[in-house]
């Protein structure tokens, strides 16, 4: 009787499924007709893998739609609800690669027949970015005869400089000299201006004929994938170099201007990311913080600082601190700039209707563990990130801020929810980058009285949990004025974060929920025990790191 029973509840369940999704379908047949578009069911249709996989998984799923055939440049696109903005913005970037869109309206759960289908289509071939080939032999020798800016100029004084040669002298001197950028800047005249940016400062390097810097454009807009015949809009694009035993992506960017088109070129160094939290320069009372702060499970960490401040590096680093083969993690980055091993990253793709926001509602459907947040930007992405930290997820984002306690305004600002920030925030990190004082020509001096005292009063009000400096008779660094070949004649070689953070307490919940000034949040943070930014260059000023000069060009 018992047995009897349950093939009739089975039978019942699925009479109950099979009128739902019909009624399903129905829903489906009367939109396409109010829309004046072709209904399709899925469920009973062919889907072409091959057609499908024109758009990934992730794209397509944001979308709400999916290709399913392809016909030379006529795609079939399945959807739900073509009014759905993400939508209309998908079909749009496939009509603007010169594809006929044709549309037929399904229902939701054929969408999502036509999805489990990824498991089974090939994956999309890689894109094959070109690339800039040096032997190990002829980068040696390009590298032995460059240490200085100096012996690039006299370098690039040759005469009748094959371009190839000479794109590979400037990138193997960007490599050697440490430079995150190489800016080439047309001028008034017969010359391009070719400059470096070495420890977050340009340096001019040479000047090159307007004819042979010609003939590098064509090469680098060649090599990254650009029009060449193209000069009055701006473009992007990438290429890699190979060095030795690795490979370094560059990044391009043209923009047009008053004597032609001017070009960065970002190099993305690997070893950028080989830094680990304790290669940063952070003072062992925060490191503590911060390494008690990222074994937690969920809860979201915040960086803040300008561009440029090393706050990807430092995001960076805590992914490696957590990665682990038991944690799944996923990052939303715009662009992805480095390759984690292990790491799941994405792409924001804006074009294509792939937003932060619309990015992280996906990935948190990928059952992660960790996200990083390449920059909230907007309310929607903010709260999303506020939802997901406090349903069981570690996140790690971005702000753009002056200063750590900025943050908590600037969420309020966006309209997240006030009585979520404090259960959701764990951790608030400002930074800035400075320059270490050059180890080889520094110079040991004893402080005049103006500067010990400007060091004196701002070390008077240190927490109770920072060890005390001693102050008497101290010497602290001065950069050199010539400088010397390891320092580019600078002064300063590499360098180091300052920071400044504080927790979530129980006294700073009260603040916050009290709709607090960047001024209120600060002195609250000061009184839990903050160390503040310009604090942490003093100490490090007293540790013969850097100097005074730079942490008031720095941080005032």
């Amino acid at each position: 009787m018992a047995l009897k029973n349950e093939e009739k509840q089975k039978r019942a369940d699925a009479k109950i499924q099979q009128l739902r999704r019909d009624q399903e379908e129905q829903k489906a047949k009367d939109l396409a007709d109010e829309l004046g578009f072709p209904y399709l069911n899925l469920r009973i249709s062919a889907i072409d893998d091959e057609a499908l996989n024109i758009s990934d998984e992730i794209e397509s799923k944001n979308a709400n739609a999916a290709i399913i055939l392809k016909k030379q440049k006529e795609l079939f696109v399945a959807i739900a609800d073509p009014r759905l903005k993400q939508t209309k913005s998908f079909i749009k970037n496939l009509e603007d690669k010169n594809y006929q869109v044709k549309i037929n309206i399904v229902s939701e759960s054929g969408l999502e027949k036509a999805w489990e289908r990824y498991k089974f289509a090939q994956p999309k071939k890689v894109e094959i970015i070109e690339k800039i080939e040096i032997s190990t032999s002829e980068l040696e020798k390009i590298q032995t005869s460059i240490n200085t800016v100096q012996d690039l100029k006299k370098e690039l004084e040759q005469p009748n400089i094959p371009t190839t040669q000479l794109l590979n002298i400037i990138m193997a001197a960007g490599l050697k000299l440490e430079a995150s950028d190489i800016h080439f800047e047309t001028e008034a005249g017969n010359t391009t201006r070719l400059r470096y940016r070495l420890d977050g400062i340009l340096q001019d390097a040479a000047d090159i004929s307007t004819a042979s810097y010609q003939l590098l454009l064509s090469r680098i807009k060649m090599l990254s994938k650009l029009k060449i015949n193209i000069h009055d809009v701006p473009q992007d694009g990438r290429f890699s170099f190979n060095s030795k035993d690795k490979e370094i992506e560059i990044r391009t960017s043209i923009i047009p201007a008053d004597n032609g088109e001017n070009v960065v070129l970002r190099i993305l160094d690997p070893k950028t990311i080989g830094l680990k939290l304790e290669d940063l320069g952070i003072q062992n009372f925060d490191y503590k913080v911060i390494v008690d702060e990222l074994k937690k499970p969920n809860g979201m960490i915040i960086t803040t600082g300008p561009t440029g401040s090393g706050k990807t590096t430092l995001l960076y680093a805590f992914l490696k601190a957590v990665n682990d083969p038991g944690s799944k993690i996923i990052t939303l980055e715009d662009p992805v700039e480095y390759h984690l091993e292990g790491i799941e990253q994405t792409q924001v793709e804006a074009e294509k209707g792939y937003t932060f926001a619309s990015g992280l509602r996906s990935i948190l459907r990928q059952d992660p563990d960790i996200i990083l947040i390449g920059e909230i930007r907007d309310a929607e992405t903010a709260t999303t990130a506020i939802n997901a930290a406090l349903t069981g997820h570690l996140v790690f984002s971005t702000l753009h801020t002056n200063d750590a306690a900025g943050a908590i305004p600037r969420l309020v600002d966006m309209k997240v929810n006030q009585t979520m920030i404090p259960p959701a925030l764990n951790l608030i990190i400002a930074q800035r980058l400075i320059r270490k004082v050059c180890s080889k020509c520094s110079i040991d001096i004893k402080p005049d009285t103006e500067i010990l005292e400007k060091i004196k009063n701002g070390l008077a009000e240190l927490p109770s949990r920072v060890p005390k400096p001693k102050l008497d008779d101290i010497k602290i660094k001065k950069a050199s004025e010539q400088g010397c070949a390891y320092c580019n004649n600078t002064g300063y070689k590499g360098r180091i974060g300052v920071f400044e953070l504080f927790i979530i307490d129980d006294a700073m919940e009260k603040i916050i929920l009290k709709t607090p000034s960047n001024v209120e949040i600060k002195e609250s943070a000061i009184k839990s025990g903050m160390v503040l930014m310009r604090q942490d260059g003093l100490l490090k000023v007293l540790q013969g790191i850097t100097t005074m000069e730079e942490v008031e060009r720095i941080l005032g």
